[in-house]
């Protein structure tokens, strides 16, 4: 999927080493959710790495761990483990000021990867991978540019076990070179929170395109319950938001989580941003973010006009479905550490609960009710790992033009991608903010639901 990074964004490294200026800046201290634009970024133009992320839903399994390690060395590659989680941030500072700090009790939601430095050194570059240490991490762009983090700046993480830590900043990175996420950690630096469950194999450096596709193949990981997501992969018309994006177009809210595993979220991001109201005959009872509303609108505006409003089970979507539910999708048996549901945005509907329910396939929605959703900024989750048809998520972005080889209701003209090109590899690679490999791991803590 193509990121939408504005290039000139993409401008400079800024590294714990350039930090005697930073040190004396101005202090904006920011008490609330995220609200600025981004100013800074690195670039690192020489990394055209081809990756391949192997994954399963929840934490990954240690039999598809050992097939895609396996597969890995079948195509002459290189492979290891990576996890990732919503880790909790409840500050922000720079010398002895704070930056950005929730009320006392929350925490801002942080997507996490974790890699080692043997993968990120060559697929990201060496300076990006120096600044991975047991008490040193990297920053997105994107991030980092909306809180008004620099390089230098500490941040206190909350642990597995309700623990604050402390990381410095070492580098705030492009986030077409990190792969979209917030924070880079190595795992040294996550056993220090008890980040410690693997969630995916990183492969890299395997003879070809063509080799990494048969072992994978071969090694049986070629199946409806395990995702390949490479780095040359088209568009995928249902590839979400991550969680950079998300903030950076919804808004960022501080949580709280309860004893009984249920999360609090601040009062004021809902207040601004959840708007209640119906929409036809979609009753929304529990609310939707705003800015998904419109786009809603205009999508239940075409189906009637298309006499495809019934397509859509609204005593389903009425009584069982809705918009806006703070929580997380999946927790550790601590409740502290893992993915928060598109739901706590407001930015997901879910309608046909039954005939398309999380884990159905195929599907019952009808798939120009899909297009239409498409069409006006929606990804459709019956094309999720675990295939759920009744959740339709705002991207923000038409995505019904995509030829994508979907596996249920693929765009006009999509077709089974040509074998000629899994191992075509350009004279000139494009930018690597205009490929999937920038993206790779986006939806780090923030896992479709």
């Amino acid at each position: 999927m193509r990121v939408r990074i504005p290039l000139a964004l993409l401008t400079c490294v800024c590294a714990v080493g350039a930090l005697t200026a930073v040190a004396a800046a101005p202090i904006d201290r920011i008490d609330g959710p995220i609200t600025g634009s981004l100013s800074m970024a690195t670039r690192n133009t020489e990394q055209h790495t081809d990756l391949v992320s192997v994954y399963n839903v929840g934490a990954l399994t240690q039999d598809n761990a050992t097939r895609a390690l396996q597969a890995a060395r079948d195509a002459g590659g290189t492979g290891v483990t990576g996890r990732s989680a919503s880790v909790g941030m409840i500050r922000l500072r720079r010398g002895g000021a704070t930056v950005q700090q929730p009320a006392s009790g929350f925490a801002y939601p942080m997507g996490t990867t974790v890699l080692s430095q043997a993968v990120v050194g060559p697929t990201m570059g060496p300076n990006v991978s120096a600044q991975m240490t047991p008490t040193r991490v990297v920053m997105g762009a994107l991030t980092a540019g909306l809180r008004g983090a620099k390089a230098g700046d500490v941040l206190t993480l909350v642990g597995a076990g309700g623990n604050s830590v402390d990381y410095t900043i070492g580098a705030v990175v492009a986030d077409a070179v990190i792969g979209g996420t917030e924070i880079l950690m190595s795992p040294e630096a996550a056993d220090r929170i008890g980040l410690t469950a693997p969630s995916r194999v990183v492969i890299w450096d395997f003879d070809s395109r063509a080799a990494i596709n048969s072992a994978l193949s071969a090694r049986g990981l070629v199946n409806t319950s395990v995702r390949i997501r490479r780095s040359w992969d088209p568009a995928d018309p249902d590839l979400t938001l991550g969680m950079a994006e998300t903030k950076s177009t919804l808004g960022e809210f501080s949580y709280r989580v309860n004893g009984d595993g249920s999360v609090t979220q601040e009062a004021a991001w809902k207040s601004a941003n959840i708007t209640y109201g119906s929409i036809g005959q979609l009753k929304l009872q529990t609310g939707c973010h705003k800015r998904v509303r419109v786009d809603l609108q205009a999508a239940m505006s075409e189906l009637i006009a298309a006499g495809l409003e019934y397509t859509l089970n609204y005593y389903d979507a009425n009584r069982a479905g809705g918009c806006y539910y703070p929580r997380f999708n999946r927790l550790t048996p601590d409740s502290r550490l893992g993915s928060l549901s598109r739901h706590s945005w407001g930015q997901a509907v879910d309608t046909n609960t039954v005939g398309s329910c999380q884990g159905c396939a195929p599907p019952d929605m009808n798939c120009a009710t899909v297009r239409i959703f498409r069409k006006h900024g929606f990804a459709w989750g019956g094309n999720f790992l675990r295939p759920d048809g009744m959740h339709f998520e705002w991207v923000g972005e038409r995505r019904d033009q995509l030829p994508f080889p979907s596996r249920f209701c693929q765009n006009p003209g999509s077709s089974a991608l040509d074998a000629d090109d899994a191992d075509r590899t350009p004279a000139q690679p494009p930018p690597i903010e205009e490929t999937q490999r920038a993206s790779l791991f986006a939806h780090d803590g923030m896992e479709a639901d």
